[in-house]
């Protein structure tokens, strides 16, 4: 069982008001788990879309705001973030400080459709 120390993890520089580094994977011998911590700096907004399989966003610092099926949602530190399979949502910070999260899902290759 492989014991992943998060600070020998790099995350890389911030392209487009975002970052993330791969704490769980594939290449750790996980074969059904990712876990990614993403940050996302002010001015950031994603693009709607789905994935086959549930998601989990735990915000860790700042807030994020997160549009899930039509609806908006400002989410803190100390929250987690459900959109279930096929669920249309996207991540957005319009806020002034950047937002860590935690992003979790049951797959090795998480599989994305873009809806625009």
């Amino acid at each position: 069982m492989p014991v992943v120390e998060h600070g020998t993890v790099r995350m890389p520089a911030v392209v487009d008001y975002r970052t993330e580094r791969t704490l769980v994977s594939g290449a750790q011998g996980a074969t059904s788990l990712t876990v990614k911590e993403v940050e996302l700096h002010p001015g950031w907004e994603g693009r709607p879309h789905t994935h086959p399989t549930d998601i989990a966003v735990m915000v860790t610092s700042g807030a994020i705001q997160m549009e899930i099926d039509g609806d908006l949602h400002t989410v803190r530190i100390g929250f987690t973030m459900v959109a279930p399979p096929g669920v249309p949502h996207r991540l957005i910070n319009q806020l002034w400080v950047p937002a860590t999260m935690l992003v979790i899902y049951p797959s090795s290759e998480l599989e994305t459709a873009y809806l625009e």
